[in-house]
């Protein structure tokens, strides 16, 4: 069988539940755990080389795959600097980048990620600095915005991650702005999924009527043509989910149980970590045999177009969206996501 989908195979990987921030949008409520020891790591990345070959040989491709190590913070761990070590030496098989808050980053970590060759850091701005430190903490985006700078001026690519709701995504040209100020290499965002102690924000939710303010607020923020000749380093990207809809952003389809694969910080195997559907923990199965034999992998892998969508000159790009979203609200990854304005056109005409 091949899969319609090429992309090269990308690991998510929460090595902690530990963290220093208290984020309110954050899609974990489990609170500080670290149930993960260094060779249970070592172990899971180890099945993720065997799932590469796998993977590539279904695909019938020749590519590295990636790992992206994140948390809870992933700096927090007392050993990630011989996780880091370990990664770099295993460059042959897989590239990788950390999803951080940037809180623990100091010279002695720069030498360390610059000597295993991360592909990028990736830390997070969602709005102005009233907005991003009611989220966050008191402080963050200044902090931020000065790790960032750090970063980038050691020569490590960073990425700013902004996840996008009802009252932030104003802000998204003025983070733009920010970013290239600093020389950061890429500005990217998405909306919020009412999952973890983001369910308590629901009533932010970018919704159908929302959609095209957003994605016209993120296209502002890419800049004129004269923005991107004089700030070539900075990239804002609009390759996410319905982000392309009447736009020149790349098409997207969701990739979870496709090329994504996630293990969280207990060891649950899952397609994606904001559509938390446990289908196997490393500890009595491994990701292999999740990821060929499990339903719920074989079920998103079959890439099925939700009946709602059927009509839509979409549909054979998007399939549907983004399946976390779907399965946050209706509890069906096979639904159609409800933030997307065409499907409420369309439901207008009938």
């Amino acid at each position: 069988m091949i899969y319609d989908t090429a992309n090269r195979l990308l690991l998510q990987f929460h090595i902690t539940g530990r963290c220093n921030l208290r984020c309110k949008h954050c899609y974990r409520t489990e609170g500080d755990v670290e149930t993960l020891s260094y060779e249970d790591i070592v172990n899971v990345i180890e099945q993720f080389k065997i799932l590469r070959l796998q993977y590539n040989k279904v695909n019938q491709i020749k590519k590295k795959a990636h790992v992206n190590i994140t948390g809870g913070e992933p700096f927090f761990r007392n050993d990630i600097k011989e996780i880091l070590k370990y990664l770099g030496e295993n460059k042959a098989y897989f590239s990788y980048g950390i999803l951080s808050n940037g809180s623990f980053i100091d010279d002695e970590t720069i030498k360390i990620l610059k000597e295993t060759e991360v592909s990028f850091i990736q830390l997070s701005i969602d709005g102005n600095r009233e907005m991003h430190d009611s989220l966050r903490a008191k402080g963050d985006y200044d902090r931020v915005l000065k790790t960032a700078r750090y970063l980038e001026k050691n020569g490590i690519r960073t990425y700013i991650s902004f996840t996008a709701n009802k009252e932030n995504y104003k802000y998204l040209p003025l983070v733009a702005r920010e970013c290239r100020k600093r020389g950061i290499t890429k500005l990217w965002s998405d909306r919020l999924v009412p999952i973890g102690n983001g369910k308590e924000l629901e009533k932010l939710l970018i919704t159908a009527d929302d959609f095209y303010s957003y994605r016209d607020t993120l296209k502002k923020a890419q800049g004129n043509v004269f923005t991107k000749a004089f700030f070539k380093k900075t990239t804002v990207t609009m390759n996410r989910a319905l982000q392309f809809l009447d736009s020149d952003g790349c098409y997207y389809s969701c990739s979870a149980g496709n090329s994504l694969i996630t293990v969280d910080e207990f060891g649950n195997i899952m397609p994606c970590r904001r559509m938390p559907i446990i289908c196997g923990n490393i500890f009595d199965s491994n990701l292999s045999e999740i990821y060929f034999k499990n339903e719920t992998f074989l079920s998103l892998r079959n890439c099925t177009v939700p009946e709602e969508c059927m009509t839509c000159k979409y549909s054979a790009h998007c399939k549907g969206g983004a399946k976390c979203q779907s399965y946050a609200i209706f509890g069906d990854f096979n639904k159609a996501d409800p933030g997307c304005p065409v499907l409420t056109s369309l439901a207008n005409e009938y």
